[in-house]
């Protein structure tokens, strides 16, 4: 008797099949596939046209398109088109708070990366800028006088990289991000063949 208990328990644990590196990286290379035109449209306000506002308002747009679409489907497009989806613990659906909790390293990284390029294209010495070797002097110059700023601008786009290689040292493959939230990124369907 005690045994058909166990064994019944046993039944009844949830064990999913957790997406590994190379999948989450699939699912983010088609995230930025579909970020294209957003990115361009960024690209044009820093290089071609400098409007600081204009960059920030496209910016701040596109950085919840990651937790607005996992909180509402627990997926981005790329988590959709390799059926793999972010769940909170027991496999139930992630929550929004969950899906900004897990964006903080995103944002963090943005943050910098904001605040650098605004600084830069907010001065008046970026109104006659007109064209990529124009900006990529500039960008230069900006980078040298603000020295150790400039710097941790921009290698704060590493926080999100350094928060993914998290999921290479554990065996439910979560980043450290999904540790921040409590959440888990699984394939949709249980049975189907391993993409880690």
């Amino acid at each position: 008797m005690m045994s058909d208990v166990m064994d019944n328990d046993l039944s009844t644990v949830y064990a999913p099949r957790f997406a590994g590196f190379g999948v989450r990286l699939g699912a983010y290379i088609i995230d930025v596939l579909v970020l294209i035109p957003v990115i361009g449209a960024s690209m044009y306000f820093t290089m071609f046209n400098p409007n600081a506002l204009a960059f920030l308002l496209i910016s701040i747009l596109s950085a919840f398109y990651k937790p607005v679409l996992e909180g509402l489907y627990g997926a981005t497009v790329g988590k959709m088109a390799l059926k793999i989806k972010v769940v909170g613990a027991e496999g139930v659906p992630v929550t929004i708070n969950q899906a900004f909790i897990r964006w903080v390293p995103f944002l963090l990284g943005a943050v910098f990366s904001w605040w650098f390029t605004y600084g830069m294209i907010s001065g008046a010495a970026a109104e006659g800028i007109s064209g990529f070797m124009e900006y990529s002097m500039y960008q230069q110059e900006q980078t040298a006088e603000m020295g150790a700023t400039a710097t941790i601008g921009q290698l704060s786009g590493l926080i999100p990289i350094i928060s993914a290689l998290f999921m290479l040292g554990n065996a439910r493959k979560q980043a450290a991000h999904d540790k921040l939230a409590e959440t888990y990124v699984i394939y949709r369907d249980q049975n189907s063949g391993s993409m880690s």
